[in-house]
């Protein structure tokens, strides 16, 4: 089970680095979206925060690795960018606090010796880029990881599907979402419960 379900949201690491979340169970989505967009990174969660609230003063979406928002007033618009789950509103009361307590948690656990970047760690990216709807004319922000430069489409594919057949491989069928381990990177995605498929994958920043 990639999530954990209980009365409160909770943030630990498992024993390969891996950031591990539990939340009641209506907020998996959100889950989800803190795993595969958000990612463990302090500079990179703070990067995320200052866009967002850039999208928000300029009524614009954000597209990020597997996921939509929309900040409308006092809500978040949580969408799934694969249809994993139908769109969950999020009051923004709750929103910025979880992301405060996710930093908070990742600060505090930062010069734990088993979190350190082992030798040869890939160099992972992550960049904000814009996007131009070619239908409405709306302009979206677009945060993505990216796989190591140096790496070619072939590595990318072999670190893919290495990841989804690791013996480390979780998943959660409610969302679709999924994380597992090719050599000391972690790889997460979403996946159709329905056929077992892997419908996309991207390298986390640890």
């Amino acid at each position: 089970m990639m999530f954990g379900i209980g009365d409160e949201i909770t943030f630990t690491y498992d024993e390969f680095r891996r950031l591990r979340i539990s939340v009641p169970e209506e907020l998996l989505p959100l889950a989800a979206f803190l795993h595969t967009d958000v990612q463990p990174n302090i500079a990179a969660m703070d990067d995320f925060a200052g866009f967002v609230r850039l999208a928000q003063a300029e009524q614009r979406t954000w597209l990020g690795n597997g996921c939509a928002l929309d900040l409308v007033n006092d809500v978040v618009l949580l969408e799934s960018l694969y249809d994993r789950w139908p769109r969950l509103t999020i009051p923004a009361s709750l929103f910025w606090p979880v992301l405060e307590g996710l930093r908070g948690f990742l600060i505090s656990s930062a010069q734990a010796p088993r979190l350190q970047r082992p030798a040869g760690y890939p160099a992972v990216t992550r960049a904000t880029t814009e996007f131009n709807h070619p239908d409405s004319g709306r302009v979206s922000y677009v945060d993505h990881t990216y796989f190591p430069r140096t790496w070619t489409r072939e590595d990318v594919i072999r670190a893919g599907e290495g990841a989804w057949q690791s013996p480390q491989l979780v998943t959660d069928e409610k969302t679709g979402a999924w994380s597992g381990m090719w050599g000391n990177l972690e790889l997460a995605g979403y996946h159709d419960p329905a056929t077992g498929q892997a419908l996309t994958y991207f390298p986390v920043l640890f």
